[in-house]
């Protein structure tokens, strides 16, 4: 069965094309494009009317590719910025006009799918899910019992709250990462017997592209990579000791991703610090490929 699944985000859109044969998946393609619908939404609590538009375009081209492709189903769904916005409507009388249903999910759903696109993708079930995003950051976990959750902290989110000089200060950064603390400190003990954790989301597997000085992105080299605690570091430090026109020169860092990476990179570093985690390893396969499996294949928690 082909099924095309779309992930209407704070930060990006991103759209899977794939076949599904049980609990198997053959991607046909794979497609991002940030659009930022979220911007603006944390201090107005609206989605503006040009982020609204820039989405709606991206959604409407991936929609016609998906028909294009084969696909017999297409499932779209909305994560935090339209969790979060008073004005939803707009952007659904929108996508109306496209003939596609949207799905708002919550944020225990969003993490579950993240949970299982990642432990499917890189093969390791005894793991701890970090799933960084523009507007939210999820937790997910299965030991004794299954622990799926949703922090409102994110890279777009915490930019736009946090960071006001180019580039950010210590003190804006400091202020960024007591947030985080504060946020998830309550949580943390729930995931003391974890072995291993895996990463999705834009900030991780931009950091995997960075940290290898990857000039064309590579999904191939940045699945599975292991990222080291230290080697966060050292590219935290380059991304804060030059300004946003430097940063969007760096291999590997797309120059749309540019002004949220730093806040995006602080939730990574402070969490992993929190869990006393040395490393981390990158997954591509992520909610996208959790919503195909959990909604059409046959996949068991």
């Amino acid at each position: 069965m082909r099924i095309c699944a779309i992930d209407i985000g704070t930060n990006s859109i991103r759209q899977l094309i794939c076949d599904i044969d049980n609990e198997n998946i053959n991607k046909i393609q794979k497609d991002v494009e940030i659009t930022r619908l979220g911007e603006g939404i944390s201090k107005t609590g609206k989605l503006n009317n040009n982020a609204i538009q820039r989405s709606i375009e991206v959604i409407e081209r991936f929609v016609k590719l998906a028909q294009e492709k084969g696909a017999e189903v297409i499932y779209a769904f909305a994560t935090s910025a339209m969790r979060d916005a008073k004005n939803k409507d707009a952007f659904f009388e929108q996508i109306g006009k496209l003939g596609l249903e949207v799905e708002i999910i919550d944020g225990e759903t969003e993490s579950l799918f993240g949970y299982i696109g990642a432990v499917m993708g890189v093969n390791k079930e005894d793991a701890l899910v970090l799933d960084i995003g523009g507007g939210s950051t999820e937790l997910a976990y299965k030991g004794r019992e299954f622990v799926k959750e949703s922090f409102d902290i994110g890279a777009v989110r915490l930019t736009e709250k946090f960071i006001k000089n180019d580039p950010p200060t210590t003190e804006e950064y400091d202020e960024i990462r007591l947030h985080i603390i504060d946020a998830v400190v309550n949580s943390i003990d729930k995931y003391k017997e974890v072995e291993n954790v895996i990463g999705i989301g834009g900030t991780i597997t931009t950091l995997a592209a960075v940290s290898q000085q990857l000039e064309i992105y590579s999904q191939e080299k940045v699945h599975g990579y292991q990222l080291k605690k230290e080697e966060i570091k050292r590219i935290l430090d380059k991304f804060m000791s030059v300004t946003l026109e430097e940063r969007k020169k760096i291999f590997g860092l797309q120059p749309q991703r540019a002004d949220i990476i730093i806040a995006g990179t602080a939730i990574l570093l402070t969490i992993l610090e929190m869990l006393s985690f040395k490393e981390i390893t990158v997954s591509e396969w992520d909610n996208l490929e959790g919503a195909v499996l959990y909604k059409f294949g046959e996949f068991k928690l």
